[in-house]
């Protein structure tokens, strides 16, 4: 799906999704989601369990209302967190998602910046482990306008 201007939110979204989905391989080899934008419901019958992905809406600021000559890249915040009960899966996931964030996304899409987080919570009495991976993506607004 190409980033265009009047999607860039929905279509950043989406490029990012199916760049991870076929990048980041699912450690149980489950045929269904395990990539989200938000996190599941654990106590609906059909949550597939863990580990999960959630891979957050894209956030853009006013600065993206303006297309000028003056600014040609600006940048957004993407947030990619893990979760698993293992934390050996969390590690063996970030890293997987660190090496696909390396390789080219999008001819619009740049990754600039990264830091983590990490840490446990209970979900349901059981320990879940996560780690928040953000990734300040640069954006080249020429090629989303094709004028590069």
């Amino acid at each position: 799906m190409a980033i265009t201007k009047e999607t860039l939110r929905s279509s950043i979204y989406n490029t990012i999704y199916t760049h991870i989905n076929n990048n980041v391989s699912d450690p149980m080899n489950r045929q269904k989601q395990w990539i989200f934008s938000s996190y599941p419901e654990y106590t609906a019958s059909n949550f597939i369990g863990y580990p999960i992905i959630v891979i957050n809406k894209v956030e853009l600021d006013k600065s993206f209302e303006v297309f000028d000559n003056d600014y040609s890249e600006k940048t957004i915040p993407l947030v990619i967190t893990v979760f698993s009960t293992k934390a050996s899966i969390v590690d063996a996931l970030s890293d997987s998602i660190d090496v696909a964030m390396l390789l080219p996304i999008d001819k619009a899409l740049t990754n600039s910046d990264y830091s983590e987080q990490e840490g446990q919570l209970i979900v349901g009495k059981k320990p879940v482990h996560y780690r928040i991976q953000k990734y300040i993506m640069g954006v080249n607004l020429w090629a989303i306008l094709n004028l590069e």
